[in-house]
């Protein structure tokens, strides 16, 4: 077994909030510890990549709020067999360095990172596949930059708002970012209720799941509230104006229950001058971990109509 299939497995955590790394052998397709590190802005960003690319492009993965590279794991090995996969964990979220600060964190600075990664460690155009947050990420890398991106896969996200569509439940959205307060950690969010939770439980092993739980607790509050408040204000990420400027092929894909993602996608994906919608049924926010055939078979179905 490679040092890349090994299960990172250690709860304490580095001087500047990142885990530390101790490790032991639980079997694979597990990716194990970011091996690499980028640094901008005087922030060193973990990073890695696995495989190699047959004509020359590589998938690069960029997660969402609170996540980190580990939320694809799981898909990482499989996706590599046929090309070079590359994550980053952004700023303040897994393995990379938290900041202790708010003024440190805005969806431009960590699209901004991401730009200057491409730049320094890519050198050549990306697929680029953006969850959530990373979505927000992704459209705007590709609206300064369009030569960074052959392609687009906007995964459970949105171009102009990440609040629910009930007025009641985005003021309470609005009113809680607000009265948060970093200084006091992250929140206990283990009692609101997740429906995906159970399907996620069922699906990735036990193993997965721990470090999923270190990967979470060392999401460095003050990006929790800088970015929080951007995400869930209205129209605090809107790029809709621009979607008619993206001109490489766009997939969009979305859990059949995620809203207010699946609700929005069918125009996210028509206001692009070349784009495809997949609904993955049954699934909620993360489908790469609920139903990882459908969602492999729409990320190499989106890759395969490249080479056509």
């Amino acid at each position: 077994m490679t040092e890349r299939t090994r299960q990172h497995c250690c709860a304490t955590t580095t001087s500047d909030g990142r885990p530390e790394s101790c490790c032991a052998d639980y079997g694979r397709h597990v990716i194990n510890d970011l091996t690499r590190t980028f640094t901008v802005d005087d922030v060193a960003l973990a990073w890695d990549r696995w495989g190699t690319s047959v004509d020359g492009t590589p998938l690069l993965l960029c997660h969402g709020f609170s996540g980190s590279s580990h939320d694809f794991a799981l898909q990482i090995e499989p996706l590599a067999k046929a090309r070079e996969v590359v994550s980053i964990d952004h700023r303040g979220h897994g393995r990379s360095p938290k900041l202790g600060s708010v003024e440190r964190y805005s969806i431009d600075r960590l699209t901004g990172d991401v730009i200057a990664f491409l730049d320094a460690q890519v050198g050549r155009p990306v697929d680029l596949l953006g969850h959530s947050m990373g979505g927000a990420i992704s459209l705007r890398v590709t609206l300064a930059r369009p030569e960074l991106v052959r392609s687009l896969i906007l995964m459970d996200t949105s171009a102009w708002s990440f609040m629910s569509p009930s007025e009641e439940i985005a003021e309470l959205m609005i009113a809680l970012v607000e009265a948060y307060d970093p200084a006091d950690g992250l929140p206990d969010l283990s009692a609101m209720a997740n429906p995906e939770a159970p399907l996620i439980a069922a699906a990735a092993s036990a193993e997965w799941q721990t470090v999923k739980q270190q990967m979470a607790a060392a999401f460095d509050p003050y990006a929790m509230k800088a970015l929080g408040r951007a995400l869930f204000e209205r129209d605090g990420v809107s790029v809709r104006d621009r979607l008619g400027e993206i001109s490489v092929p766009v997939t969009v894909i979305v859990g059949e229950h995620d809203h207010p993602f699946v609700d929005q996608a069918p125009e996210l994906a028509s206001e692009v001058p070349d784009g495809q919608l997949t609904v993955v049924a049954g699934a909620y926010h993360s489908p790469q971990l609920t139903h990882p055939s459908e969602w492999t078979a729409a990320v190499e179905g989106h890759l395969a109509r490249l080479q056509q």
